[in-house]
């Protein structure tokens, strides 16, 4: 039978002796792919451990080039030296780079001198051993041990990166590490070297392309990353948007509701771009008029200049002085304070000017003044009214005596009698100005304001119907009652009447009255308004001063609007001039609900106007009683009166002879002056008290000056009977038989 040969095709790894050559050249042609490889990776990731791994696969093919030389031509210790030299420093190279792959630095210099003992070692391994092994293994071990911790590297890696790339890499280079740590062995056998070059070969493309694949997994994570990041920006970017247009939102609705007038305005022009509702509304602008205006044109001090300013001028201008008007559309002004700020707005530096409206606080602090030029004038009032009391005291008392006692020709009598009514005038007009110094405590009641109002005008009303005005009243029903003088304030409400009236008259064509109430805020308004000329704005700050009229000579004192600013400061209220819905002159009195009643004093009762009646003797058993007063002639005119009353009497102009006089003898009654020059009133009664106890009560003090207040509550605190100067004499007697009548004098 004839035999058939079969070929069977075997795949054999092996390669023969002859194909060493070609074996070294495919490995180092693969050595030199991977150099590109990692110098590109290196260009492109810019990362130091691709540099050093470049270095170690460079130092690498430059050991297969020696080895190619040495298969070409004679092997000489030179060529030895480097060959071990350079897979010593591809050793060192490939080490440093893993640490450097794992974050673990270390010193340049360290390396350094370990390149240098390789050069050193292999130059002695080359020249002075016998045997090549022994400087090979050492250094193919710790090539190979250099190789499988670059493999550990990447296993690591992998771990923390789930890269196919790194789990190739990591076999790689651990078939690698193998691979040269054996090399030292197979390399001496002619039939293996070969075969291991050309699975040094096939492993570096796979290192090659393993390397490919990681760092093509890390672009595309990284891309995945930025494309996640970029969509997270784009989010993070539409909620800023969201918040810029809800803050935008917050500032319109903060800048259109703002309580003061704000502007936003070019630097240059000062144009204005923008307003609120507070600026439009203080200047009568509709919304389309807001960006056609400059802010020139309407505040009162940048209107001042003849040229016109640019907006750094307006800046400093408006800085220099913070308080001025704002002109409206109809040429009325409103006083308001001035801030400016540099802003950005639109894209655009801009002005923002606050303007806060101070009409309120202008008005508080002309008060304020107005008080305090009030207050003032009413010390000095205080003190003049003083010094007059005394002599004015003596003129009535003296005649009073007089017109009594001595019978004396009808046109005599007659004469004296126009003195006593002047003497009294100048007597009611020293009360006005007490009043008008607000030193004249009066009893408080609780009063009806709406009663006050109506029997005011009920008394009015035959003046008015005379002068053909239109009265109109506007009462608020149920308002509570206040604490307060019903006359004082029929007198305030009564003046103000009363000057309507006059202005009115001087029309000469009627008009209207109006006379409203009202509880506005823990307190009562009583308005009474006009439509006649009103009141001049320059004179609108002097009218409550005193003596200042705009009547003609002779028509008016200028003392009632200041007597009544004072009656109403008494009731701890306010009084204040505003222009009238009529159109002419308003005044407001405003009154609070509540306050503490002030202790009033007892005068003695004044007799009714009518000719002078002097005190007669009362039957009533006489008493001893010290006058005592630093004026000579009120003394003796008083001791003429007691002793006309049939009382003995004792008189001093002296405080410390007074004193002497008590310690000495006894007395049943003390009419003292209060203020003198070498002892007051109060130390005075505190002497009598420590000398005569008993005469604590049986002082009868005698002042033409209330107007300190610690006197007011100390008069309060005695409650001993006080006669306000200038006097009549029946009060006088009046007192003197009161405070006997209180001590119970034995008869």
């Amino acid at each position: 039978m004839a035999s058939q040969e079969s070929d069977v095709i075997e795949f054999s790894f092996y390669f023969p002796p002859e194909s060493l050559r070609a074996g070294l050249l495919v490995s180092l042609l693969s050595v030199w792919l991977l150099v590109g490889v990692f110098a590109y990776l290196n260009h492109y990731t810019q990362r130091r451990y691709f540099t050093l791994w470049t270095a170690a696969w460079l130092f690498y093919g430059v050991w297969l080039a020696l080895h190619v030389a040495r298969e070409t031509g004679a092997d000489t210790p030179l060529l030895l030296m480097l060959r071990h030299w350079s897979v010593g420093v591809s050793a060192v190279f490939l080490f440093w780079g893993s640490l450097m792959f794992l974050g673990r630095k270390q010193r340049q210099v360290t390396f350094g001198l370990l390149i240098a003992f390789l050069m050193a070692w292999s130059y002695v391994a080359a020249f002075h051993l016998d045997n090549p092994l022994q400087a090979e293994i050492p250094i193919f071990v710790v090539l190979g041990m250099a190789s499988l911790r670059a493999g550990f590297c990447f296993y690591m890696y992998r771990r923390r990166r789930e890269y196919l790339g790194a789990s190739l890499l990591m076999v790689g280079l651990t078939l690698w590490g193998l691979y040269l740590g054996g090399y030292p062995i197979w390399e001496k056998n002619p039939y293996w070297r070969p075969s291991c070059f050309f699975l040094c070969g096939l492993l570096q493309l796979f290192i090659a392309v393993s390397m490919i694949v990681l760092v093509l997994e890390e672009a595309r994570s990284r891309l995945q990353h930025l494309l996640e990041s970029n969509r997270a920006a784009r989010e993070t970017c539409a909620g800023l948007r969201d918040r810029v247009r809800s803050s935008e939102d917050r500032y319109h609705a903060l800048f259109e509701q703002a309580s003061d007038a704000l502007f936003v305005t070019s630097t240059e022009t000062l144009e204005v771009w923008e307003s609120n509702r507070c600026a439009r509304r203080l200047l009568g602008w509709d919304g389309s008029q807001s960006g056609a205006r400059s802010l020139v044109d309407c505040v009162e001090e940048l209107r001042k200049k003849p040229q016109p300013l640019t907006g750094p001028q307006a800046l400093e201008r408006l800085r220099a002085q913070r308080a001025t008007q704002l002109v409206a559309a109809n040429g009325s002004k409103t006083p308001v304070e001035a801030e400016v700020s540099l802003i950005e707005f639109a894209g655009r530096p801009a002005y923002q000017f606050a303007f806060r409206e101070i009409t309120e606080r202008t008005r508080l602090e002309e008060q304020l003044r107005q008080s305090e030029k009030l207050t003032a004038l009413g010390r000095m009032i205080s003190g003049v009214a003083h010094e007059l009391n005394n002599p004015l005291a003596v003129i009535k008392g003296y005649l009073e005596i007089i017109l009594a006692r001595h019978p004396m020709a009808g046109q005599t009598r007659h004469d004296l009698l126009k003195v006593a009514r002047e003497a009294e005038r100048a007597s009611n007009l020293v009360g006005n100005f007490l009043t008008l110094a607000r030193v004249r405590p009066s009893p408080q009641v609780p009063t009806q304001l709406n009663e006050v109002v109506q029997r005011v005008l009920e008394r009015s009303r035959i003046d008015l119907r005379m002068a053909r005005i239109e009265t109109r009243l506007d009462l608020t029903n149920n308002l509570p009652p206040i604490q307060a003088n019903p006359d004082k304030l029929e007198q305030v409400i009564d003046n103000l009447v009363r000057n309507a009236i006059q202005a009115l008259s001087s029309e000469r064509c009627g008009g209207i009255v109006r006379l409203a109430t009202e509880r506005f805020n823990g307190s009562i308004r009583v308005r009474v308004e006009d439509n006649g000329p009103g009141v001049p704005e320059h004179l609108a700050s002097r009218i409550f001063e005193p003596f200042f009229t705009t009547k003609p000579a002779g028509k008016g004192t200028g003392l009632g609007l200041s007597i009544s600013h004072g009656i109403i400061s008494e009731h701890n209220g306010r009084l204040y001039q505003q222009p009238s819905e009529l159109g002419g002159a308003g005044f407001v009195m405003e009154l609070p609900l509540t306050r503490t009643v002030v202790p009033a004093e007892i005068p003695a009762a004044e007799p009714t106007p009518g000719e002078p009646a002097p005190p007669g003797p009362t039957g009533s058993p006489p008493a001893r009683i010290l006058i005592l007063d630093d004026e000579p002639t009120l003394v003796e005119m008083l001791g003429q009166v007691v002793r006309h009353l049939g009382h003995e009497t004792r008189l001093c102009s002296c405080p410390v002879e007074a004193l002497k006089e008590i310690e000495k003898s006894d007395f049943d009654l003390i009419l003292s002056d209060y203020r003198m020059p070498d002892l007051d009133g109060r130390q005075f009664y505190e002497r009598v008290t420590a000398i005569k106890a008993h005469l604590r009560s049986r002082i009868i003090f005698l002042t033409g000056d209330v107007a300190n207040e610690d006197t007011q509550n100390f008069l309060a605190s005695t409650g001993n009977a006080c006669i306000l100067k200038p006097f009549h004499l029946r009060a006088v007697e009046s007192a003197i038989n009161a405070a006997l009548q209180k001590c119970a004098l034995p008869a």
